[in-house]
């Protein structure tokens, strides 16, 4: 592993308002890690060959010198905001999604924002955003165009979605991490689906039969580990019953303004080829319908 992962958080960009919320809540974590942060903006080229239609070189220069002033006014932003912060740009000439994944190799976090335009709800939320988290090399956060972005930041706590499951194991490290970091509350959601649960650890067949303190105990046992290493991360055990995407953002809507997670960390829980089924549905429809940013965490993402 390099050293520019631990030195690092990434951020695209592309001259829209959502990413520019992106890439105001990224410099406000890379400030609290004592990281630098990466600004990307990438455009799509057309390949020789790949249509009858020859672009003409002041085209092409036209688009690039937009992009190119596009991520300059975002840089200009950021640094304005934070001059103490070591700010990096890089322009791209290749697929967003490609270029950010990539890019997510050599990074601590990748943060994306939403950029859809569809009247779908993953539309709404964008392909970039949606492929970014299933796919990245790292932790991804994807922040709603509404999200606080202070300094300061919002004073509830963070939620994390706990299952037994490898993926929620890198889940709930993460999660303490980020609470040690921003010295607040964890919120650890065990949430029982009312339907079979395949492959929780050590509780497989008695989903549904466990008694609440039973319930607890289970959940208790996911954290111990973690609690011995963050011992001064303050942690409060839910336990919840439903679906898992519909229980987390029904109980993070519920809590008073104090108390409402700043942010909610999942793993991916995907397990097929395709964008959609390597994210998972449940992180996949944290994503999409939350309003606070949802860090998703893959089991092989380094943190």
């Amino acid at each position: 592993m390099s050293d520019v992962r631990r030195a690092t958080i990434l951020v695209g960009v592309d001259g829209s308002p959502e990413s520019l919320v992106a890439a105001k809540w990224a410099a406000v974590e890379a400030e609290r890690r004592h990281l630098s942060l990466l600004m990307i903006l990438a455009i799509n080229e057309p390949l020789d060959g790949s249509s009858d239609y020859v672009f003409p070189p002041p085209l092409i220069d036209a688009v690039r010198t937009v992009s190119r002033d596009r991520l300059g006014r975002a840089a200009a932003v950021i640094r304005g905001q934070h001059p103490a912060l070591d700010v990096q740009t890089s322009l791209q000439f290749i697929d967003p999604r490609r270029a950010l994944v990539i890019g997510s190799s050599d990074v601590q976090m990748t943060i994306v924002g939403t950029r859809g335009r569809g009247q779908l709800p993953e539309v709404l939320v964008g392909s970039v955003a949606l492929y970014v988290a299933a796919h990245a090399h790292s932790p991804v956060a994807v922040i709603p165009p509404h999200a606080d972005v202070s300094a300061t930041g919002p004073s509830g706590p963070i939620l994390v979605g706990v299952d037994g499951h490898p993926d929620s194991r890198a889940a709930v490290g993460f999660a303490f991490d980020e609470a040690a970091v921003q010295e607040t509350e964890l919120f650890a959601v065990l949430v029982f689906d009312e339907l079979p649960y395949r492959g929780f650890a050590k509780g497989a067949n008695l989903i549904g039969k466990l008694d609440d303190d039973e319930e607890h105990a289970v959940l208790a046992e996911e954290l111990a580990g973690w609690r011995e290493r963050y011992p001064d991360v303050p942690v409060r055990q839910v336990v919840l019953r439903g679906r898992p995407a519909r229980a987390l953002v029904g109980f993070a809507k519920d809590r008073s303004s104090t108390h409402r997670p700043r942010l909610i960390v999942v793993g991916a829980r995907g397990r097929g080829g395709l964008a959609g089924l390597l994210l998972g549905s449940t992180s996949q429809q944290l994503i999409t319908h939350a309003d606070v940013p949802i860090i998703v965490v893959r089991p092989d993402a380094e943190h």
